[in-house]
């Protein structure tokens, strides 16, 4: 299975004058706009702010709060009171300045295609940490952290994500990077397999016998037999443990593939979580055909939720209270900030997990069994 995800990315035309129009990328989020040099988009006018105004993106939409500003922002001259979503079209004013939003919609590659489009010094590269990262896998040299999932309104933590982690010099120890260079090798499934299972094996020490929520590559959904198979092996390492395994939303499986799946990961005791939920194109009614047991809300969606618009707000509550007729645990992620939680438990969220409640750490780091 080859994911794409869709990508937007957000424009502002000058249409103050017809005779000088020219266009801005709004990135990287937050994107400021105010008289400051330090602004993103900087406007040298005495009736702009300081910091005038900013904008942000949520799960695929954008909204955009004024900072307080003297003269105020509006939209398509309509005086904003706080925050406010955009959409294509629309005209934001600051001052006497007004731009025009657009926005161009494209897709990010799969990891064959990324790989394809490096140069031949990268690719160089690659090649030569080949052998180290095949030893690392090979040797099992991994170091899982994790992370703390906690349930409103108690705030009890009842589980952990599994995060993979590295500790090797030559190699690099952000995961997406390390995952480029697996998927140059064509073993990302190894790394997966890798990360989870170790995470399984060490997890078990953890106090309270917790749910370990485990990640997926999207690569080894073209296998489910594969997978299976790996976690028959954590299962029985592991067997007085539960499991949740997390698939990306976008990845999921057509349905009567996910129903044999699903009816599979019941006898090994496991649970399923859809990760990135709200990014892009939601598909409700394909979670009313194989319903998971918790569905992850995606970090974009919760990224200073406090400060977003009511309408947004109004739109996560429609999904949360979605999942929950159909019987699903909502979790949100990527908690930074007391404003993110306590809104989070007025949307209805039953899980929050982010950097507010606990960073990832490594299992020593904890009380163990």
């Amino acid at each position: 299975m080859n994911l794409k995800q869709e990508q937007i990315r957000w424009l502002l035309e000058n249409v103050s004058d017809a005779s000088e129009k020219w266009t801005i990328a709004v990135e990287p989020f937050p994107f400021t706009v105010g008289r400051d040099d330090d602004c993103s988009l900087a406007l040298q006018s005495k009736w702009i702010s300081r910091h005038h105004a900013q904008i942000q993106t949520s799960g695929g939409l954008l909204w955009i709060r004024d900072l307080g500003s003297t003269n105020g922002t509006f939209v398509n001259r309509k005086l904003i009171q706080d925050s406010e979503l955009l959409e294509p079209g629309d005209i934001i004013s600051f001052g006497r300045s007004d731009f025009c939003v657009k926005c161009i919609n494209s897709s990010w590659p799969t990891n064959a295609e990324a790989t394809a489009s490096f140069d031949s010094e990268e690719l160089a590269r690659m090649a030569s940490l080949e052998p180290v990262l095949r030893r690392l896998i090979r040797e099992r040299n991994v170091i899982p952290h994790f992370q703390p999932i906690l349930k409103f309104p108690d705030m009890d933590v009842i589980g952990y994500e599994i995060l993979g982690r590295i500790d090797d010099d030559d190699l690099p120890n952000d995961p997406v990077e390390l995952f480029d260079v697996a998927a140059y090798m064509g073993c990302t499934t190894d790394l997966s397999v890798l990360f989870r299972e170790k995470g399984v094996d060490l997890g078990r020490m953890l106090p309270g016998s917790p749910l370990l929520f485990a990640n997926t590559d999207p690569v080894e959904l073209d296998r489910l037999d594969v997978l299976v198979e790996s976690l028959e092996r954590t299962h029985k390492m592991a067997p007085s443990i539960r499991v949740v395994l997390e698939i990306n939303e976008k990845a999921v499986p057509p349905t009567d593939e996910m129903k044999r799946f699903r009816d599979r990961l019941v006898d090994l005791n496991v649970a399923l979580a859809f990760d990135d939920f709200g990014v892009g194109q939601t598909r409700l009614v394909e979670l009313a055909k194989t319903p998971p047991d918790f569905l992850k809300f995606d970090i974009s969606l919760i990224r200073r939720i406090h400060l977003a618009p009511k309408r947004l707000h109004q739109m996560v509550l429609t999904f949360v209270k979605a999942a929950h007729d159909l019987g699903i645990k909502t979790l949100a992620e990527g908690i930074e900030c007391r404003g993110e939680s306590e809104t989070c438990g007025q949307l209805g969220f039953e899980y929050v997990q982010g950097y507010f409640y606990g960073r990832p750490s490594p299992i020593g780091e904890f009380a163990l069994t």
